[in-house]
C-alpha cells in the first residue's frame, strides 16, 4: 500500500471524527440515534488502517537496525499509536450511548481531544514519518 492510500485513509478518519462530533453537537434525535453507527464505523476504520500501516512499518523496520534516528521514529510511531488507540477504547467504554445523550458536552470534550490528537498524528506521519521510514513523501 502506498503513502497516498494512507493519506486518503487519513482524510477518511478525520472526516469520520468530525462527523461524530457534529452528530453529538447537533442535538437532533435522528443524529444522536446515528451516533453509535458512526462511532462503530470510525473504530473499524481505525483498526483496518492501523493494521495495514503497522505491518508495512514492521516490514521496513529491520533495515533501520543500525540507524538510531529511524529506530526512534519507529518507536514513537508504535508508542503514540498504542496510546491513542487505548484512549479511543477508553472513550468508547466510558461514553456509551446513554451517557452521550445525558452529557453531550462531556463526550464532545473527550472526543474532541482524540480528534485533535488524530489531526496532529496525521500531520506528523505524512510530513515526518512516511518520508523517513517509507521513503515516500505524501502528495496532496
Amino acid at each position: 500500500m502506498s503513502t497516498q492510500t494512507f493519506a486518503h485513509q487519513h482524510g477518511e478518519l478525520l472526516t469520520h471524527a468530525e462527523a461524530i462530533l457534529a452528530a453529538a453537537a447537533n442535538g437532533s434525535e435522528t443524529e444522536l440515534q446515528n451516533l453509535p453507527a458512526l462511532r462503530l464505523a470510525f473504530a473499524r476504520l481505525v483498526n483496518s488502517h492501523c493494521s495495514v500501516e503497522i505491518r508495512m512499518v514492521n516490514a521496513r523496520a529491520p533495515q533501520f537496525d543500525a540507524d538510531s534516528d529511524r529506530r526512534a521514529l519507529i518507536r514513537r510511531f508504535h508508542d503514540e499509536l498504542l496510546m491513542w488507540r487505548g484512549d479511543l477504547m477508553d472513550c468508547n467504554t466510558n461514553w456509551p450511548q446513554r451517557e452521550v445523550a445525558n452529557d453531550r458536552a462531556g463526550f464532545i470534550a473527550d472526543f474532541r481531544g482524540l480528534a485533535d490528537r488524530l489531526k496532529a498524528r496525521v500531520r506528523w506521519e505524512e510530513q515526518v514519518f512516511y518520508p523517513a521510514i517509507l521513503a515516500e513523501p505524501v502528495r496532496r
